[in-house]
């Protein structure tokens, strides 16, 4: 049993991404896991101890000084990591006595780990295009402490084409996707009975609201079922007001799969808009859990979002009408190939990928 510290700018109880998924797969592999989520400013810190929160997975915090995004200068970065260093070595050493096996770090200005843990194998997976989410119109500081993050790494991995093609500058990226969470579950094959398109993840500023309105207004015979967290209530009420014309849609709190009505599903839909993050996005990470239960994706925007026959568009020539038409010929002869897509992406596999399981 190895100990793997996981170095993320998320906390434990927000909903669940690859940060978490990682942390559950390697437990699920029979490693302990430390998740040092995202840390607290120098006036709220309180210096406490890991606490285990599942079966062999801990979660504790560090310090954070000034936020990642406004770290303009390089003296701001090195501010930053003489003061979290510390902290994060006393939390490691408390939780693994001694160094870890090794580290996996989801943080582009990780690159203070290299130093605080010189003999550990620090494991980088780049899961979202920094540069382009910079909250002010320059992203240079971004750039500086992602190009030493790659550089102090011994392996780096990302979650999209782009961001492979990004990283090449600095490191050999590899392409790390999502996984199989869910064995695969045969879908009901009452083709008549399917009027619904499922929306299923975060109702938020990402979706396109214009596509949904035509998706509404070109099958009224279809309903559109939207279901999901906001991460502000502004949001929330903005989207609501913007669909409550639409008779045929439907806004849900988050749920899970199982909770909702799967059986009348035709496809899962994901609306996005084009912007810089969404067009890095080459497999969204809920897009397994939705193919594993039988569900073709109906997709618009992310132009290199991964090509397999039952990943269909809606914003090309053919428009929303012909993605219809082509998911309820093609619904029933595609599951095989969904199946043997999930079998090839394995949890095995990714571990094998990140180098913590012999093939």
């Amino acid at each position: 049993m190895a100990s793997i510290v996981l170095f993320t700018h998320t906390r434990w109880e927000e909903a669940p991404r690859i940060r978490h998924q990682v942390a559950r797969l390697l437990r699920d592999f029979g490693h302990r896991v430390l998740f040092i989520e995202r840390g607290d400013s120098v006036f709220k810190y309180r210096s406490g101890q890991p606490q285990e929160v599942e079966a062999d997975i801990w979660v504790d915090r560090p310090l954070r000084a000034v936020h990642h995004q406004l770290r303009v200068a390089s003296v701001l970065h090195h501010l930053e990591a003489s003061m979290v260093a510390p902290v994060v070595r006393r939390i490691v050493d408390q939780w693994a006595h001694g160094a870890p096996d090794a580290i996996v770090n989801f943080a582009h200005d990780g690159w203070w780990l290299r130093r605080a843990f010189p003999s550990t194998r620090l494991v980088t997976i780049i899961h979202d295009d920094f540069e382009a989410q910079s909250r002010l119109p320059f992203h240079s500081h971004i750039t500086w402490t992602l190009r030493r993050t790659c550089m102090s790494s011994n392996d780096v991995f990302a979650v999209s084409i782009p961001l492979q093609h990004r990283l090449q500058e600095w490191c050999s990226a590899k392409l790390f996707l999502p996984w199989a969470i869910d064995p695969y579950v045969a879908p009901a094959t009452d083709m008549s009975a399917k009027d619904v398109l499922l929306f299923w993840g975060t109702v938020d500023n990402a979706l396109d609201l214009t596509m949904i309105h035509k998706i509404s207004q070109q099958r009224p015979d279809l309903r559109l079922l939207l279901v999901g967290p906001t991460q502000t209530a502004g949001a929330r009420k903005r989207i609501t007001e913007s669909l409550a014309p639409l008779a045929n849609v439907e806004i849900r709190p988050p749920a899970a799969l199982s909770a909702l009505p799967i059986d009348r599903v035709l496809a899962a839909i994901l609306p996005y808009r084009g912007t810089p993050a969404v067009d890095a996005v080459t497999l969204a990470n809920k897009s397994m859990q939705l193919l594993a239960r039988g569900l073709p994706l109906m997709i618009s925007a992310m132009p290199n979002y991964l090509e397999q026959p039952f990943i269909v568009r809606m914003d090309s020539p053919d428009g929303v009408n012909g993605a219809i038409q082509r998911i309820q010929t093609g619904f029933l002869p595609w599951q095989p190939m969904i199946r043997a897509f999930l079998d090839h992406h394995s949890p095995q596999s990714r571990l094998v990928a990140l180098g913590f399981l012999v093939p």
